[in-house]
């Protein structure tokens, strides 16, 4: 069998929930929905029932745009939004890549049971389920990271990998943006091979898109800031089932530094 048949043949992603999914299971009380956008986005319009964590504040930009937090400060973020890791967590945003970097920080600080919202707020709008401009807040909670560390890789660690036949650069910024410098021999798998107005393509497009890529290799994803790089990241282990995936959150906004 093919890896695209392979591909096709596994189950669909408990890590990737449909409209019509969350909505039948919302009011779950073991089910925490939150909307990764800017808070202004938010207040607008969110689902019903969303608690908001805006992406952008796990981000520490004062030295360089998209550099991660220290573990203690996002620990105390997301406890205090009430999220603990025997919930079942579904992220959503506007294009999906705000959620898949929310989605990959929590995976990260050691959250197990998260999904993304496939289409995002756009498909919630889309198929008229409910909405509100109620801001939802839960209890703060002590929250205890347990960091797994393997997922993210610093600047020094991509340079001793550059010239490594085991380790493949993905760079999941806009071909534009890749043509006018990138890492190395990076290969540039942009995001909008994957996802289509905020929803992601058929998984055979999808593996499609990833096929020049061995199972095999370490594979290291970066895109400007840490976001799309993120996203990707998702689809690799989550769907793709790539085994060893790796983040450099800086990326180029950080190797350019």
């Amino acid at each position: 069998m093919s890896l695209l048949l392979a591909l096709l043949a596994l189950p669909a992603s408990a890590q990737l929930i449909s409209v019509e999914e969350l909505a039948k299971s919302i009011k779950d009380p073991n089910i925490i929905v939150v909307d990764a956008r800017p808070s202004a986005d938010y207040l607008k319009t969110h689902i019903d029932g969303a608690i908001n964590l805006d992406a952008s504040s796990l981000s520490d930009n004062s030295v360089v745009e998209g550099r991660l937090k220290p573990v203690s400060e996002l620990a105390k973020i997301i406890g205090g939004a009430g999220l603990s890791t025997n919930k079942r967590v579904v992220i959503y945003c506007k294009t999906g890549v705000s959620a898949g970097r929310l989605y990959w920080v929590m995976k990260y600080m050691g959250f197990n049971n998260i999904s993304l919202l496939d289409g995002n707020m756009n498909a919630w709008f889309a198929a008229r389920k409910p909405i509100t401009k109620n801001p939802k807040k839960l209890p703060p909670v002590s929250f205890t990271p347990s960091v797994n560390s393997s997922m993210l890789v610093d600047k020094s660690y991509v340079k001793s990998k550059l010239n490594t036949p085991g380790t493949i650069l993905i760079d999941s910024r806009k071909a534009e943006d890749y043509d006018a410098g990138h890492i190395g021999n990076a290969v540039n798998i942009p995001n909008d091979l994957i996802v289509n107005d905020s929803k992601l393509r058929p998984l055979s497009e999808v593996a499609a898109a990833f096929a020049k890529i061995p199972k095999d290799k370490e594979v290291i994803v970066y895109c400007k800031t840490g976001a799309t790089g993120s996203f990707t990241y998702f689809v690799l282990t989550s769907l793709l089932k790539y085994g060893n995936v790796k983040l450099y959150a800086g990326s180029y906004m950080d190797w350019t530094h």
